[in-house]
């Protein structure tokens, strides 16, 4: 006898069958009558109308039902076949068995914190720490300066010397608008002698509209910003994310007024949810300016513009995209790690990372879902919206009657033309030549190819041919109707697009997915945070209120809306937050000394690097909240530090006054009684992590390419406005667009202004190490390589902005060799050149000069002008040029 049949089972026998046919509307990309087939427990909670299955009774279950009458999928979608109904019915009229039963959260899922747990440091709220008691205290300008000192004195050391004039006005002006310091500044500082010089030259800075575009970079690099849609694999598709730009001048302006950083994050976060701008008359500056900031939750690789790739998968991979942008940003935590399952090092449950990603579910709602080419908003409100449509509505109803109009009577007058051709034919065939002519040339017969052959150019009519034909009456009413057509296009009413985050829909349902996968639905859970990090729930009311101005409106009655992302964003800014302002003072620290006090900014967890100085970061965390979250104040605090002020390259002589001669900057010998407690430094602190001396940092790849171009004296310096297109070359050059530009903008522009990919950057850049946006980059890394310096001597770039910069130089110091090499280091350098350079400059002149000079048709004016250029391009590949002094 046959071995009896075995029981189907929901995981291994029901579940692939439901997902063929049922999940398109029923779990997977839809919830039509709220309908969940992804798990037997969501099968039993049955559909808005009533249960769908009885466990034992297949006649008696409606989903059995349906498939079995052939009625669902719905449509011309793919029906079941015969044998996978039976086997459907069998597992049904079994008791559906299944392993997976529902229930609450497991162990696993939601695992017990431990003491040891909440005794990680980054875990604990930060506890602002008594400035240390140190020896050297002349050395002390801020609070900064003791907690450094107090770990250098322990191993015997001190600060480095402090830098010259000349490196410091480079260094800070780099540092905060990225790019060298004009002529002027360098003499107005240098010269000036005043106490507070220092102190006036920062304020100049940081009230300069390049400082909201230097700090705006460092954010929208941790927000993953860039102008391209999907994933950006191929060079020669560039798919934009219309007026994403806007959320990049929002960042610039932000910064730039000195926005609150728990103000800043709010609106980010939920900007949609502060203003009830579904009902508002018009949309406001201030409206305009809360829906474009939370283009910052739109940044993930999207690729369901296309039909075939707007699938549940890449659904929900947007969504986790989205969460760990945020998750490595703001909470510096790689949270993704729990996605599968309850992070390996850290006490984040795999319930928490859920519970979190419940809070964007609404506005990334896989199940109501808004393509990408649709998620934005008119820049116009709903009420003007309407008005402008309707408006255009009747310009389209005009104009189509006049049309008509004009179809109509060509038509008539091409019709008595094509008459009297075929009055020329024989009576026999002019049918039939007719037929030929206006038959598609891949659907005619061979008789009929014959008869196009024959008669196409004779029965065609050409527009030209009608228009002689017409009467004058009929041309002028032609005329008249063509003007009027002109004049109402001309009055078309227009509205631009928003890139902002809105909840399309209310709260889903959400769940734990069980290994990761939304094809395994598990316990429900609810909107919260890491039960780690403290108040895992979503509260009602902030336990404290915002430095900035308080919310106008209510969310009561905002149907539409969960208010998940203001109650996110008010937790997150909590004084006793363990987290928030401890990871963005980190990264701001970064980008002045080229670590963080915590070396891995998107990591604060157990694999994570452990801070070098963790009093210093509790202190300046706790400092940056009493401040007001104010970054330029923060700002003011590391740069009028004598850490921030210290000489980078070694013992270094300062120049004997300003504006004249210097010496060489040389590290002292080894056998140099002053160079002992360099090497004692090196040797106790290789790396520099205790900050002995200031570090030597690369320039980043955009602020390279401003530099190029502002010691040129061609950077166009608007600030904001459309990106500027960027053209792939067949040979893998990536250029920046010079032809047909969006209106107000230049080739000239800053780097922040291109176009901004994920893959293909312009070639200048990417050399210098321009990141690959896959998710986001809280830290930049830089290499050198040879095609660095075959770039920067060989690039067609790099050559003309050295030949603009010779140029300048010209144009500015006249024919003296000495000021044109004067001014050619002051530009390009930001300092006067040595005694020794200035020699080796004119020796480098002298030589070029001799070599042009030999040349056919060429002045000894020409030769020392063309020379010039020799000595300008070689500033241009120095390594001082190249580094953040």
């Amino acid at each position: 006898p046959p071995p009896p049949a075995e029981t189907p089972q929901f995981e291994k026998d029901i579940h692939p069958l439901l997902k063929t046919y049922c999940w398109k509307c029923h779990g997977g990309e839809g919830l039509a009558a709220d309908m969940d087939l992804r798990s037997l427990p969501l099968i039993r909670k049955g559909s808005k109308r009533g249960g769908v299955l009885e466990p034992g009774s297949a006649e008696r279950s409606l989903l059995y039902q349906k498939l079995a009458a052939k009625e669902m999928p719905p449509g011309d979608a793919l029906k079941p076949t015969d044998a996978h109904i039976a086997t459907i019915k069998t597992w049904i009229d079994a008791g559906a068995p299944a392993r997976y039963q529902g229930g609450p959260l497991g162990e696993d899922e939601l695992p017990a914190l431990t003491d040891g747990d909440r005794q990680w440091w980054a875990f604990r709220k930060p506890v602002r720490p008594a400035i240390p008691m140190i020896h050297n205290v002349d050395r002390v300008r801020t609070p900064i300066d003791a907690f450094l000192l107090a770990r250098l004195e322990d191993k015997g050391l001190s600060f480095a010397d402090e830098a010259d004039k000349f490196t410091l006005v480079r260094r800070v002006t780099l540092d905060l608008t990225g790019l060298p310091p004009s002529i002027d500044e360098i003499d107005r500082f240098v010269n000036d002698s005043s106490p507070d010089a220092w102190e006036r030259l920062v304020d100049r800075l940081l009230d300069s509209p390049h400082y909201g575009e230097r700090w705006g970079r460092h954010w929208l690099d941790a927000a993953g910003y860039v102008d391209v849609i999907g994933t950006d694999n191929d060079a020669a598709i560039i798919e934009l994310r219309d007026g994403i730009w806007k959320y990049r001048d929002y960042v610039v302006s932000a910064l730039n007024s000195d926005m609150p950083y728990d103000r800043f994050l709010l609106e980010q976060l939920a900007g949609d949810e502060l203003v009830d701008w579904r009902n508002a008359p018009q949309f406001t500056p201030e409206i305009k300016s809360l829906l474009t900031a939370t283009g910052f939750l739109r940044q993930a690789a999207d690729t369901t513009y296309a039909p075939e790739l707007n699938t549940a998968d890449i659904r929900h991979q947007v969504l986790y995209d989205t969460l760990q942008t945020f998750s490595t940003n703001v909470l510096g935590l790689t949270l993704h790690c729990a996605q599968c399952h309850s992070h390996k090092f850290d006490p984040l449950a795999q319930a928490d990372y859920y519970k979190l990603l419940a809070i964007f579910a609404p506005a990334y709602n896989v199940q109501n879902w808004k393509q990408s080419k649709e998620r934005f908003l008119p820049d116009v409100s709903p009420a003007e919206q309407q008005t402008i449509d309707r408006h255009n509505a009747e310009i389209d109803r005009q104009v189509g009657e006049l049309n008509r109009q004009l179809s109509e009577t060509r038509q008539l007058v091409k019709n008595i033309l094509l008459k009297t051709r075929l009055d020329n034919l024989p009576e026999a065939i002019r049918s039939d030549a007719l037929a030929a002519v206006e038959t598609p040339a891949d659907k005619r017969s061979d008789v009929q190819k014959y008869l196009a052959d024959k008669f196409t150019a004779q029965l065609t009519i050409k527009a030209e041919e009608i228009a002689a034909a017409l009467d004058d009456p009929t041309r002028q009413r032609l005329a008249q109707a063509e003007q009027q057509m002109a004049s109402l296009h001309s009055t078309r009413q227009s509205y631009g697009k928003i890139q902002a985050t809105w909840d399309v829909a209310p709260a889903p349902a959400s769940y734990l997915y069980r290994r990761g996968g939304y094809e395994t639905p598990g316990a429900a859970v609810e909107p919260g945070f890491p039960a780690i990090l403290g108040f895992p729930a979503i509260p009602t009311e902030p336990s404290a209120p915002l430095s900035s101005a308080p919310l106008r409106l209510s969310l009561v009655g905002q149907t539409m809306t969960s208010g998940y992302r203001t109650a996110l964003a008010r937790w997150l800014v909590q004084p006793e937050h363990p987290l928030t302002a401890r990871v963005i003072v980190n990264r701001i620290w970064q980008q002045y000394f080229g670590r963080g006090i915590v070396g891995t900014p998107d990591n604060f967890g157990r694999s994570g690097a452990l801070p070098t100085h963790p009093e210093l970061l509790d202190w300046l965390a706790i400092e940056f909240i009493r401040s007001g979250w104010r970054f330029k104040a923060f700002h003011r605090l590391i740069l009028t530090s004598t850490a921030y002020r210290q000489a980078s390259t070694g013992l270094r002589e300062p120049p004997k006054s300003p504006g004249h001669d210097r010496p060489l900057d040389l590290i002292s010998k080894p056998d140099d009684p002053a160079a002992a407690p360099l090497r004692r430094a090196d040797e106790s602190d290789p790396e520099n992590l205790l900050l002995w001396r200031m570090p030597l940092r690369r320039l980043e790849s955009e602020i390279i390419r401003d530099s190029l171009l502002a010691v040129s004296g061609r950077l166009d310096g608007r600030v904001g406005g459309p990106p500027v297109p960027v053209k792939p070359l067949p040979d893998g050059m990536v250029l920046v667009e010079t032809q047909n530009l969006p209106a107000g903008t230049s080739p000239f522009c800053r780097s922040l202004y291109l176009v901004s990919r994920r893959n293909y950057q312009p070639t200048e850049l990417s050399v210098f190490d321009q990141p690959i946006v896959a998710i986001n980059c809280t830290r930049r890394t830089s290499a050198a390589v040879a095609l660095q310096s075959l770039t920067m001597l060989n690039g067609q770039f790099a050559t003309d902005q050295a030949e603009q910069f010779a140029r300048r130089v010209i144009a500015t110091a006249g024919a003296d060799e000495s000021r044109r090499i004067d001014l050619a280091f002051r530009l390009a350098l930001s300092r006067p050149p040595t005694p020794a350079e200035r020699q080796l400059s004119r020796e480098l002149l002298l030589k070029q000069s001799l070599r042009k000079r030999a040349l056919p048709d060429t002045s000894d004016e020409q030769a020392h002008d063309q020379a010039l250029f020799h000595l300008c391009h070689m500033l241009l590949n120095t390594s001082e040029f190249l580094y953040v002094p």
